[in-house]
């Protein structure tokens, strides 16, 4: 697809959907974007090459399905589990799920929120997730691109894999 043919391709673009997010943590639509790229990610790896790696699937106790990937990312990731719950509902108009997303936006008068005043987004857990309840957006999407670098670095270690500028690789 134009450019970008293999599961680095789409790492490299998850990367570049990440820095402008951080550039610009207060605008939804960027966030939607890169929550999108970070679990499509998981098609990519599949289409391109962990569904012929029967060796490595075998070793980390992945099935021979696209969903047992999905599900073994979810189980070692609650964060990836997030991710998926904001991908899958912009693509099917869930509008509710397990957590909130809040915009944190500036009063008038008072101090700036959020880097250049304009605010940020978070994640409330719940009362049942205590002290971990409120989650900046830009920490999970970091996590989750951290958890794709590291699993690429891993697996693929003969891919160069391209580094964000806003967080130390």
């Amino acid at each position: 697809m134009f450019d970008i043919i293999t599961a680095r391709d789409f790492y490299a673009m998850l990367v570049e959907d990440f820095d402008d997010f951080i550039a610009k943590p207060h605008s939804v639509r960027r966030a939607l974007h890169c929550a999108i790229t970070a679990y499509n990610m998981h098609d990519w790896v599949w289409a391109d090459w962990l569904k012929d790696d029967n060796q490595l699937r075998s070793s980390l106790g992945i099935g021979s399905r696209k969903s047992d990937f999905a599900t073994w990312l979810i189980r070692g990731s609650p964060w990836f589990q997030m991710v998926a719950a904001v991908a899958n509902g912009t693509k099917h108009f869930i509008a509710k799920s397990d957590f909130q997303t809040i915009r944190v936006v500036p009063v008038p008068g008072n101090m700036p929120v959020g880097p250049h005043g304009k605010g940020y987004l978070i994640f409330d857990l719940g009362e049942e997730a205590q002290e971990h309840r409120i989650q900046p957006v830009a920490h999970i999407l970091e996590a989750v691109v951290r958890l794709w670098r590291d699993f690429l670095r891993q697996h693929r270690p003969a891919d160069p894999i391209p580094v964000s500028r806003h967080h130390v690789d």
